[in-house]
């Protein structure tokens, strides 16, 4: 018996009347008499998830397992009721009154008991009547029609996201999950008609009342949403509007517990298990309504409180997992929450308009010294869709710089299908603006996932993208940075080497080279090629334009 175990028994009788209901983590000791077995992984993990740990050479291993089913029929059959169970940490949260925690004790499966408090019976009224969307109307865009990004302009750039857009990398076919404490609206708002009306908007599952309701609750998670999938070109478009999302409940706005950082654990293995490819948990928790219960900064070590262990564990996965880092970095308590400690959690701060870190994005690092925040993003003053209609908002919060990264990484890894999460991730920690001088204020600084992008294709030799707009007569190249330089001659060449249009080069930013050449409006269908010089450099890369 652990001292852990020994205290919460002695204050059992002290937490209130025996017939009260409270929620207790119950671990069990093994995994024995399960008919599961690793060598029949179909039976637990859908094929998509198997399909995501083949390419990342990820075994199914002890921890992928289902809990005994024995250890639960055996609580249920004392008159415990379940509600949730973790194959990862080997545990489940039952909901008990005193002594019936009393009586398991003794049962020779259960390894430790740990108290999660209290059992909150607040439900929320559930309309079943068919929800109307509310049409697309034909809003005013800011910047005229040829802003296609709208209001999410300047946060979306500030990720550099424009050039993968052009490329047609939006984050189709990257399955995205979304835990959060509810998406009220998100049923009838038109940020989100094309995500509903493709088919790729699916409520999950909501761990806290254990039902399918997740339009409700909260708009937190709808405006988390909003800066990933919404999608009205021209007025505001998220970092990642071509992806599929699912929605998971898993914060209790009833009250802050640690029985919320199981719903965590519940909701990534959910997601883990039909086959997820990246997770935003815009989450996080280091005190609680029962200030007993709080973390301390020792325990930020992701082995200590429940939430980071099993964080820990999902990190080993192939998903991408992004958690928001928190809040206080101007408060009392300065520094991230549980689970953004996790080792292979991104933790997300949030930097400003200008780049620079907010002020109130939490800080590093991990209680055993690891570098935190890992990434940051736009989380300052950030254009979000929250209320009822078309009403925009800005809002400020590490919780919306999280799911801005998500996004961008779903449109990265959507671009290179083929890659793992760790290949994309490697990319964009190089990618970042602190990335050979990380610290505990940024991590390893804002990413440019142009950038990242260009190192995933291996843009080099002559290798780089192009767009041919035959509307605009434009021919516009990315080029990797350090090629040519403004001045440079610049050439359109045919098949046969006869000059057909010259330019002048121009640098766009400060990472690629983006040549734009005009007035191509009558030019033929065809392959042509570029030609660039210089005094020491000579370069031919083949294009094809389009009618």
């Amino acid at each position: 018996m652990t001292l852990r175990l020994f205290i919460v028994l002695l204050c059992l009788p002290f937490i209130g009347s025996a017939q009260k209901p409270y929620k207790y983590w119950i671990e069990f000791t093994d995994k024995n008499n399960s008919p599961y077995c690793t060598c029949r992984p179909a039976e637990f993990l859908s094929a998509r998830a198997l399909e995501r740990r083949a390419q990342a050479g990820i075994e199914v291993v002890e921890n992928d397992l289902p809990v005994s089913p024995a250890y639960i029929k055996e609580l249920t059959n004392k008159g415990l009721t379940i509600h949730s169970v973790s194959r990862w940490l080997n545990a489940a949260v039952i909901i008990a009154d005193t002594n019936a925690v009393k009586t398991i004790a003794a049962l020779p499966f259960v390894q430790r008991i740990t108290y999660l408090g209290p059992h909150l019976k607040f439900r929320n009224p559930r309309n079943r009547a068919t929800k109307k969307r509310i049409p697309v109307l034909d809003y005013p865009k800011p910047g005229g029609a040829d802003n296609p990004l709208g209001y999410t302009t300047l946060q979306n750039t500030l990720l550099n996201l424009a050039p993968l857009y052009a490329a047609g990398h939006r984050g189709a076919n990257i399955w995205v999950g979304v835990m959060d404490g509810g998406f009220t609206h998100v049923d009838t708002m038109p940020f989100f008609d094309s995500v509903a009306l493709q088919g790729r908007l699916h409520p999950g599952w909501d761990f806290v009342e254990r039902d399918g309701s997740l339009y409700e609750s909260a708009q937190h998670g709808t405006a988390v949403l909003s800066v990933m999938a919404a999608n009205l070109p021209g007025y505001f478009v998220g970092t990642a509007p071509d992806a599929t999302y699912f929605l998971i409940k898993t914060e209790d706005t009833g009250g802050e517990f640690p029985v919320e950082e199981t719903n965590w654990i519940a909701g990534a293995e959910w997601a883990d298990s039909i086959g997820i490819d990246v997770i935003n948990a815009s989450l996080g928790y280091t005190s609680f309504n029962d200030t007993t219960l709080s973390h301390t900064f020792a325990e930020l070590d992701g082995r200590t409180a429940i939430g980071s262990r099993g964080a820990t564990i999902a990190a080993t996965k192939g998903m991408i997992i992004c958690n928001s880092a928190g809040n206080e970095g101007d408060g009392t308590w300065h520094y991230i929450g549980v689970p953004a400690d996790a080792p292979g959690i991104i933790a997300v701060g949030a930097v400003d308009n200008n780049g620079a870190r907010a002020s109130f994005s939490s800080f590093g690092p991990s209680a055993d010294g690891r570098i935190k925040p890992d990434l940051m993003a736009p989380g300052d003053e950030v254009v979000v869709a929250g209320n009822v209609g078309v009403n925009l908002g800005v809002s400020s919060g590490t919780s919306l710089a999280s799911p801005m990264l998500t996004g961008a990484l779903a449109t990265l890894w959507s671009a290179f299908p083929e890659k793992t999460g760790a290949e994309i991730m490697a990319a964009v920690f190089e990618s970042a603006d602190q990335a050979t001088e990380p610290d505990n204020a940024r991590g390893y600084g804002l990413p440019d996932m142009t950038h990242a992008w260009l190192s995933l294709g291996q843009y080099s030799g002559g290798v780089f993208t192009y767009k041919f707009d035959r509307l605009k007569g434009e021919l516009e190249l990315l080029i990797p940075h350090g090629y040519f330089k403004r001045g440079d001659q610049v050439e359109i060449r045919d098949v046969f080497g006869r000059t057909v249009r010259g330019t002048i080069a121009e640098i766009k930013s400060n990472d690629i080279t983006t040549l734009i050449i005009t007035g191509l409006w009558d030019i033929s269908t065809g392959v042509y090629v570029i030609r660039m010089a210089n005094g020491y450099l000579a370069e031919q890369f083949l294009v094809a334009t389009r009618p």
